[in-house]
């Protein structure tokens, strides 16, 4: 193993150089390079192959001795600045996590040696290897669940075209930066990449069709991801509290679960592929295709108020959720549900329900501690008008009594108020 990483540390040296120094040593730099990786390589296939240790032994001396011939023309080349294998590791690290997302940072750098990982069959069940940066073997099928997490070494992974699948948990908080998924996984499993904080770039492969429940929740340094025309479903609170910015879903996604974007303060649009069946987008909020239900209204927007549009019937679940720059919503006739947990801990401080809307949904304004006037344009029967509309649920958090006020008052047309720390909602009179 020690020939593998020192061979890798190298090589990721010399071409870091190649690059940054063009002149007469580069074409010598570059081959010297390549002939290192092809003698890893084979000295590799010859352990896995169980060669014999003499045939062995000569390949590891030969290795040796050409990395020897090596070493002086990278010490030429980086002045002296990094004398020893740890700084060389931790500079090939900083230049990758500065890498921009389309260009793989470990796109030269060879695959990471069997013996950096426990394996189950061909799934990797542990990493057990020193690498910041690992590039997975193309001999690996799946990512286990937990293999790489809270590994706070590791900043970069590089998943080839042979895995199929990542695990549950599979690196979540570690101490990653960027990340490619090669083209042949089809999904990403539950929190596979939840809580690590300085991921800032992530390359989602052609063949995903399923990224799983908080896959990158609170991933605080990820601010975009484009989501590919493979995927076609995003399952509940896959990027909740995450650093998104803004994020474009692609034609072949048909589901998005509830929470998605729960938490992302900083998101402000959601942008989605012209040729998608299930889903639109309008100035940055989230519909269904034809734009009578809304899904999403991205938490980040700055936005103090927000006028429905005419052709929304449907309010969905979450839509609003945790929106706290938001002060006011307008509610067009056109509306008949308010979905569940609709303006959960939304900042709205008042509301008109227009004559239109028929039901309200479990924890509708639940936490809306901001909420001080609600105004019923209609009337809405008990059945439709959900007991935990404004929370309390088994003895829980709720906002008041409005619900009861309106029923034991005939549940007719009317305005309620209620002071800002107080429970109690009172009926205004007509007209004042």
């Amino acid at each position: 193993m020690k020939h593998a990483v020192k061979t890798v540390l190298l090589v990721s040296a010399l071409i870091a150089v190649t690059a940054c120094n063009k002149n007469k040593e580069s074409a010598e730099v570059a081959a010297l390079a390549k002939q290192l990786n092809e003698m890893q390589a084979k000295l590799e296939a010859a352990e896995s192959a169980n060669a014999g240790a003499e045939e062995i032994e000569r390949m590891k001396k030969e290795l040796d001795e050409q990395k020897e011939r090596a070493e002086p023309r990278r010490e030429r080349r980086e002045g002296g600045e990094r004398g020893n294998r740890q700084q060389s590791s931790e500079t090939d690290a900083t230049a990758q996590t500065a890498a921009p997302a389309t260009t793989p940072a470990t796109a030269t750098q060879p695959a990471n040696p069997a013996s950096d990982f426990t394996m189950s069959g061909t799934t990797i069940t542990k990493y057990v290897g020193t690498s910041k940066s690992v590039v997975i073997p193309n001999n690996v099928t799946g990512v286990g669940d937990r293999a790489f997490q809270e590994n706070k070494n590791i900043t970069s992974v590089t998943i080839p075209d042979s895995v199929t699948n990542i695990g549950l948990f599979a690196f979540a908080e570690s101490s990653l930066t960027s990340v490619t998924i090669g083209n042949g996984v089809t999904s990403i499993g539950i929190g596979a990449f939840g809580g690590c904080t300085s991921l800032a770039s992530v390359t989602i492969g052609n063949s995903v069709t399923s990224i799983g429940n908080n896959a990158f929740s609170s991933c605080t340094s990820l601010t975009r991801v484009t989501i590919p025309d493979s995927v076609t479903s995003i399952v509940e609170s896959a990027f909740a509290h995450s650093g998104l910015t803004s994020i474009t879903i692609g034609n072949g996604v048909t589901s998005i679960g509830a929470g998605t974007f729960n938490g992302c303060k900083s998101l402000t649009a959601i942008n989605v592929g012209a040729a998608n069946s299930a889903y639109s987008a309008q100035d940055g909020v989230l519909y269904n295709k034809n734009k009578t239900t809304l899904i999403v209204y991205p938490v980040g927007k700055t936005n103090a108020s927000f006028t429905i549009p005419n052709s929304v019937t449907s309010i969905g679940q979450q839509a609003f959720a945790t929106c706290e720059k938001l002060t006011s919503v307008i509610i067009p006739n056109s509306v008949t549900s308010i979905g569940k947990e609709a303006f959960l801990s939304a900042g709205i401080a008042s509301i008109t329900i227009s004559a239109s809307v028929t039901s309200i949904g479990e924890y509708a304004f639940a936490y809306c501690d901001s909420l001080t006037s609600v105004t019923f344009q209609g009337t809405i029967t008990s059945a439709n008008f959900n007991i935990y509309a404004l929370g309390g649920k088994e003895g829980g958090y709720t906002i008041g009594n409005l619900r009861e006020r309106y029923f034991a008052d005939g549940a007719v047309p009317g305005t309620y108020t209620r002071e800002r720390e107080s429970k109690n909602w009172q009926r205004q009179a007509q007209g004042a």
